[in-house]
């Protein structure tokens, strides 16, 4: 009985310690101080699981969001996007994250790459959601402190002492009545989305821009129900009701204010990182629930896929960063209840699923040493997320 005890301590104290046995192979090397890779085999699955495990507290590590081709629109390997990097600092691994529009590349959710926002949403861009909702991202600070959140756009418009909400930055929202904000990060004209009838904008020239502070004038009249060029450096989009608003703002006229953040406020985070959903919470999988709580659907959910994940420990000092190999009869996939149970017995407190299947990429040192899914091996992407050594506490301009 006093055995029995002591073994439920332990498990309850080291889970990764006491799971780890079920392993049949485990090989490890140290990549950088405070970095460890690792892969896995566990032949029940069958799965082979590859690694990265990241002491939060080590200095001279930290974390770079990086999206294809630095563009809004493109799609470009994590391998590539790990090798272009060019500091501060060395880039050492890397893994693919957010979900993305095949044809262009666009990610689904918030971007923030080195403190600035590059999109920002108030519900999910995504076309295979159950329901319109916010999925989970990876947030993380200047100090690496972490965070797994529905974030969601917390903007404002702001003229003289006139104020509205700002629903979306370089997203537009899936209902009526919004305003939304394009800027030259989505090329030459707003997205193809923004025609359609019912919606007014009107041309902004940016006069300055502090993070996620940006400061305009007029550029032109109100247009209906056209693309229209973001070349002078903004454009401010409105739909519905919302379309007397341009028209009163230009009538004003002198200069507007738009500020930025995300709900929940965590501060300046130097890089959000969007997938979907979460699948362990304080420790517990709530991966059971995803297709209610941010609607995943069952092929996706409980069918066994290649999968890219991330987990933080409880103490709040360790990052893991997994992929599991999928769809080859070696290598069976995982569900996204296998995937949360997988990663508590990894360590995670709370944890995530990133895009998977044929994208689910895990490069180290140059190498991509997880086995994608596609036939023609490595897949195009629309982001990842790097591991960085040495100096890089300012942000890369």
């Amino acid at each position: 009985m006093k055995n029995i005890f002591l073994i439920w301590i332990l498990a309850w104290m080291f889970p990764a310690a006491l799971s780890s046995q079920q392993y049949d192979s485990v090989t490890s090397r140290v990549i950088a101080p405070g970095v460890t890779y690792k892969r896995i085999v566990q032949l029940s699955g069958p799965w082979r699981v590859n690694l990265l495990e990241v002491d939060l507290r080590q200095p001279g590590i930290s974390f770079h969001g990086v999206k294809a081709k630095d563009a809004f629109i493109g799609r470009e390997k994590t391998s590539s996007m790990l090798s272009r990097y060019s500091g501060p600092g060395k880039a050492i691994a890397a893994v693919n994250t957010d979900f993305f529009v095949v044809k262009t590349g666009e990610t689904e959710n918030n971007v923030v790459v080195e403190g600035e926002m590059s999109k920002g949403v108030t519900v999910s861009d995504s076309p295979f959601d159950s329901y319109n909702n916010l999925h989970s991202e990876l947030g993380i600070d200047w100090k690496n402190h972490s965070w797994i959140e529905r974030y969601g756009l917390k903007g404002r418009v702001t003229q003289a002492n006139h104020s509205v909400a700002l629903d979306g930055f370089n997203f537009r929202p899936p209902y009526k009545n919004y305003v939304a904000l394009y800027t030259t990060f989505v090329g030459d004209s707003s997205p193809r989305d923004t025609l359609h009838q019912g919606v007014a904008n009107v041309p902004l020239r940016l006069l300055s821009r502090n993070a996620n502070t940006m400061t305009f004038r007029m550029a032109g009249s109100v247009t209906d129900g056209s693309r229209a060029s973001t070349s002078s450096g903004g454009l401010l989009v409105a739909e519905g009701a919302m379309r007397d608003l341009l028209r009163a703002m230009v009538k004003r006229g002198g200069t507007i204010r738009v500020s930025m953040s995300l709900n929940p406020d965590h501060g300046n985070l130097r890089t959000v990182a969007g997938g979907w959903p979460r699948i362990v919470r304080s420790g517990r999988s709530v991966a059971e629930w995803s297709d209610i709580e941010e609607g995943t659907r069952p092929g996706f959910s409980v069918g066994r896929h290649p999968r890219t994940a991330a987990g933080i420990s409880r103490n709040g000092t360790t990052l893991y960063l997994m992929t599991v190999d999928g769809r080859r009869e070696s290598d069976g996939g995982m569900s996204l209840v296998e995937l949360a149970h997988f990663m508590i017995g990894l360590g995670a407190y709370d944890a995530m699923n990133f895009d998977g299947g044929g994208s689910t990429t895990m490069v180290v040192e140059g190498k991509v040493v997880n086995h994608p899914s596609d036939a023609a091996g490595e897949r195009a992407v629309g982001s990842a997320l790097l591991i960085l050594t040495g100096d890089t506490t300012k942000p890369k301009r």
